[in-house]
């Protein structure tokens, strides 16, 4: 052990006193602006992304698993790293993910021969009617810098992990996942401890509660989207001790945080992913014990959720007359821009159109309801931000991009179950709650999603490549 920590040390010493002085110098130049937190965190994230970027010449597959590992901590720096260069959108996980397509296009363009052809044409088309609504945005740099970190980011991201990866890397690639949030968990974990633990004023401190993240929404989605993973490496993989203290502990760790988060669509979601990843014929007695009782609780659990506990009406909270509103004026938009209004603009077009949204309404709802006094950012609907930013035809393309997930993945359930529920779970989070591809510099939930495509197209890479030697 001692011999291959003293032989890495020897072999990465120079980069590692290079990143460190780097990082040190960047932290201190900026330290009066930015303050210590931040200037700490600059340090550590400057330090590990140099560093990865040097073993991407070394050793990808490492690198990648690094970089997946430290997506928490590069997004606390999208502070201060978070701009456009032209139509480029700098972030940490952009430079990186760039600098990685690149030095790799050789061998993504040999993988990309052997993957299936209905899904790469569909994220290419995806990719494509993307772009394109970037030239109806008044911004058409602006558009495209949005194009670039939402979505060919992830797509180049997705083809260098099919390339580096096969099928019997999964199991290593859930953990580190899982490892990652484990982290966030814990910083919002010690952001409690200024705030009061007791669920009323969790609950009335809601807003400043991020898990290190923009707020709690966007790390729920993200946490929703790796918990099938835990479950299935709890209930299907055949465990070491040091193992099962591991998934047990992040099984209590996610289940505390999706609580305090009081996100309705994560305390849904949560609920519908232990339901899903027993749904097998070696739970199907613990299914059935679970489902009967469920089915006699349902309707108080279900109010108790869409009221986050509080005796509020649904009509008479706000935020979800607000996202009820966002759908009448996202058809709106849609029918006048059908091919989008350029990635980053729905904001702006929200504000001039929510009016129009607003009278939309059914009369027996808005008589009803009370009245929203604010706009909405994000449509809280993944699926509608597609369409009034990307267009109808990429919304539509996006939907069957899902399906065609889900069909190849049920096809191969024993493995990719929890790339599967996972993909299932992030759809109706994104629909119910909301998730946008780029959310002011945060990715990872993207990001992972495109990771769970690419886990599931991994068991049939080898197959493909077969068949085609043959041909």
């Amino acid at each position: 052990m001692y011999e291959g920590i003293h032989k890495y040390l020897k072999e990465c010493g120079k980069i590692i006193l290079i990143s460190i002085g780097v990082s040190a110098t960047s932290s201190l130049i900026l330290y009066k602006n930015i303050g210590m937190s931040t200037s700490f965190m600059l340090f550590i994230a400057l330090l590990c992304l140099i560093i990865d970027l040097y073993l991407i010449y070394k050793d990808r597959r490492k690198s990648i698993i690094i970089f997946l590992l430290l997506l928490p901590i590069y997004t606390t720096v999208r502070r201060i790293c978070y701009f456009d260069i032209f139509f480029i959108k700098v972030t940490f996980e952009t430079i990186y993910i760039t600098v990685l397509f690149a030095s790799s296009f050789r061998d993504v363009i040999k993988t990309v021969k052997n993957l299936s052809f209905n899904f790469m044409f569909m994220i290419l088309a995806f990719f494509l009617f993307c772009v394109n609504s970037s030239f109806y945005s008044v911004d058409i740099l602006g558009a495209l810098s949005e194009v670039y970190i939402g979505v060919l980011t992830p797509i180049m991201f997705m083809l260098c992990f099919m390339t580096y990866f096969n099928k019997d890397d999964k199991n290593k690639i859930y953990y580190i996942l899982i490892s990652a949030l484990d982290f966030s968990c814990l910083y919002g974990f010690v952001q409690l401890l200024s705030k009061g633990i007791s669920l009323t004023s969790i609950r009335d401190n809601r807003i400043s509660l991020t898990f290190g993240f923009n707020n709690v929404n966007i790390f729920a989605g993200i946490l929703i989207a790796v918990f099938p993973l835990l479950i299935e490496m709890i209930l299907y993989k055949k465990n070491s001790r040091k193992e099962k203290l591991v998934l047990y502990s992040s099984f209590l760790l996610y289940s505390i945080s999706l609580l305090i988060t009081f996100s309705r669509g994560a305390w849904i979601c949560y609920i519908a992913i232990i339901f899903m990843s027993l749904y097998s014929k070696k739970y199907r007695k613990v299914f059935v014990a679970l489902l009967v009782p469920a089915l006699f609780i349902a309707k108080p659990v279900f109010h108790y959720i869409i009221s986050r506990g509080t005796t509020t009406s649904f009509l008479n909270n706000e935020s979800a007359v607000a996202r009820l509103q966002s759908i009448f004026t996202d058809i709106i938009l849609m029918k006048k821009y059908p091919f989008g209004i350029g990635g980053g603009n729905f904001a702006e077009a929200y504000k001039n159109f929510s009016l129009e949204g607003y009278f939309a309404m059914p009369k027996y709802i808005r008589y009803r309801a009370i009245a929203p006094s604010y706009t909405l950012e994000n449509a809280h609907n993944l699926i509608l931000q597609i369409g009034v930013e990307f267009g109808i035809a990429a919304a539509c393309i996006f939907v069957l991009i899902i399906i065609n997930r889900l069909k190849t993945a049920a096809k191969n359930l024993n493995y990719s179950r929890g790339a599967f529920n996972s993909i299932f779970i992030y759809f109706v989070f994104s629909l119910i709650t909301g998730n946008e591809f780029d959310h002011k510099g945060i990715i990872m939930g993207t990001i992972i999603m495109f990771a769970m495509f690419s886990i599931i197209e991994l068991y049939l890479k080898k197959d493909m490549e077969n068949k085609r030697k043959i041909i």
